[in-house]
Order: C-alpha cells, then structure tokens, then sequence
C-alpha cells in the first residue's frame, strides 16, 4: 500500500476508541460491513439452493441486469468478473426502459434490494411483456409478488439491511448461479481464494485493529478532510472505483469522483493543469489489479508524476489470484474505510437524509 504512513487522528474522533464514535453509529453499519464475508457466504448458498427450472440453463442471447443503487452494483461487478468467460454479451441498466434489443431471447434479472424499487418494477413488467425469461433478486416487497404472479424465478435474500450493505446478498447469487446453470466455467477454486481473504480483510479492518495495522481506518484518515478522486486502473476495476465513490457519498457524505484508466488520460488529466484552486484538496486513490498491463502500470506511474505534486497520491491493489478476488477485496476496502471516514466527518453512515427526502416527494406526486 502507498500511503503516508503517519495517520494521526484529526479533531475529537479516534477510530481506535469506540467511545468516540459509537454513538454515531445508531444501526450498526460497522458491524454490517465487518460481516460481510459471512454475508458472502450466506449469499452463496442462496444461490446454490434457489429453485430455478432448467429452461434458466438455457443459454441467452444475451443478459439484462436492471437494478438502481446499492442493488444495481452487484449487476457491475458481475459484468466484469465474468465479462472473458461468458458467451453472450451483458448490460447493466439503470433506468425505468429497457434497451431496445432485449425480446424473448434475453435473459432479464431485475435486482431490487426492497423490491420496491420503481424503475427496477416498470423494468420488470416490460420484460414481462416482452415474452422474456426473468429471474428476480430481493428480499421481498412488489418485485417477489409480480414475480410469483407470472412465475419467474424468484432468488430471495435476507431483508433488514439498507441496499448499500447488503451487496453480498445481491452479489454473491449471480456469481454462484452463473457457473451453477453452465453459463461459464466452474469457479469454485476462485470463490474459495475470496472467501479466505476476506476473512483476512475482515480481521485487518476490525474497530479492534489498531490504526497502524488497519488498511481501512489508513484509508479512512487519508481521505479525511480531502475532496476523493478514485481512479480505476483498467474498465474491470471501473466498478470498484463507481462503489467507492458511491459509498463514501452515501456513508460518508462527501461528494467523490471516479474515473478510469485509459480513458482519464484522454481528457481528464488534462484537468489537472490548474488543480483545483481553492477548493477542497484533494486525495487520489488508484484502485489496481495486480497483473494489469504493463502499458497500465506505465500510464499510472505517468500519471502519478503529473498529479502528485497537486495531491497526495495512494494506490490499493485487489488482493488474491483470481478476478472474483480482486475485485471484492479491493471493494471490501472502501466500504469499511467509507463507514470509519463517517466517524471522523462525525456523521452517522446510516442516515441518508437527502434520498429519503426525494422518495417521500416522489410519493407524494404518485
């Protein structure tokens, strides 16, 4: 890891003495997070166990992943651990429509966390209509009903939790599902490699870990009081970055941006130039994958050159062999580091005011 390695605590928030921030944390989103290998677990076993028919077996032309949010990222991340193995072509939507192309022949998994998700439910019914094979991920609410009235699989995950923390319930299905039904090779090796790291990870980011040994609260402290800039090193980390940025706005509330290489050094380094004057300072974290490619770890070293001088500059590589690994781990990272960044801006990681707020006027309009 490429971090200062001095991390002292800013103002009254000490990440090693709970009795400074456990207040703050009213629904235990911690220990949400310092769960989620088990989560992970449980998650694959679910998606083991579902029932499914074997018309599921058969292969799409291609595959439709419609979710919003916390339920939509687990649809990113399996589009790219999967995207070199499987045949058909994957997209990920984020809206009410769907794309044009999609007719009987696709396969429509619509993820909603709630299941009341209103652009996942008018997706939901288009392909309904559309003559498509559909398979739901949820824990219940109007997306279980719709489905059990049409008969499309139903993958039901535990409620309870916001959607932000339960990508291992909406996650781990899809990865267990799409060597179960022969859509790709078997992966067990690959899903065993990311059990046990994070295992690893968990231990390491732990409250009880002190901050010298805890790469999460070093993170936390790094992006304290600095506007985050997470760059992907290639498109299969793309969604990592997308899920630490939206993390820290959703946990941490800060606003971050993120990016991707190579296509920032097509425009957005450009930016750089100037720096950004008064505003806020910058941290900038690249989120790597061990074996990139070598012209990758060029534009980055390059690029480090550019910038650093205008920030302080951190790379966090994904742990392990295998992709499946390296992207959750790299992901596991900024979640807990987004929940410790909470503590230190003195704010609570469960409370989203802003969105609740939206939701109660869009239900008042109808």
């Amino acid at each position: 890891m490429e971090r200062c390695p001095a991390c002292p605590d800013s103002g009254p928030v000490n990440l090693d003495d709970s009795t400074t921030w456990s207040a703050l944390d009213s629904q235990g989103m911690l220990a949400m997070a310092e769960d989620f290998p088990g989560q992970c677990r449980e998650g694959l076993r679910i998606g083991e166990q579902s029932q499914l028919d074997e018309s599921y077996a058969r292969v799409p032309n291609a595959i439709v992943l419609v979710g919003m949010g916390g339920s939509a990222i687990g649809g990113d991340l399996f589009a790219r651990i999967y995207e070199e193995v499987l045949p058909v072509p994957v997209q990920v939507v984020r809206d009410y429509a769907l794309p044009s192309f999609v007719d009987e022949g696709t396969l429509v998994i619509t993820c909603s966390y709630s299941g009341n998700t209103e652009e996942v439910l008018e997706a939901y019914d288009q392909a309904v209509a559309r003559g498509c094979r559909v398979l739901s991920v949820t824990s219940g609410g109007q997306l279980e009903q719709r489905s059990l009235r049409t008969s499309a699989a139903v993958i039901k995950v535990p409620g309870g939790r916001p959607p932000r923390a339960a990508i291992g319930f909406m996650l781990m299905p899809l990865l267990m599902l799409a060597p179960r039904l022969g859509f790709v090779p078997d992966n067990a090796g690959d899903r065993e490699e990311t059990l046990g790291l994070l295992d690893q990870q968990a231990e390491a980011f732990h409250r009880s870990t002190p901050t010298p040994e805890n790469p999460a609260k070093q993170v936390a402290h790094a992006l304290h009081g600095r506007f985050p800039l997470i760059y992907a090193t290639s498109p299969t980390m793309a969604p990592v970055a997308f899920r630490w940025r939206t993390q820290l706005n959703e946990n941490a509330k800060v606003l971050a941006i993120s990016h991707e290489l190579p296509e920032l050094n097509h425009n957005e380094v450009v930016g750089w130039e100037l720096g950004l004057g008064t505003v806020q300072q910058p941290a900038v974290f690249f989120l790597q994958r061990p074996d990139d490619y070598e012209r990758i770890k060029a534009r980055v070293d390059i690029t480090k050159q550019l910038i650093g001088n205008r920030a302080p500059v951190h790379i966090e590589s994904g742990l392990g062999r295998s992709l499946m690994a390296q992207v959750v781990t790299a992901m596991y990272l900024g979640d807990i580091a987004s929940i410790y960044l909470a503590f230190l801006n003195g704010v609570d990681p469960y409370v989203i005011s802003s969105i609740d707020l939206l939701k109660q006027r869009l239900a008042q309009i109808g």
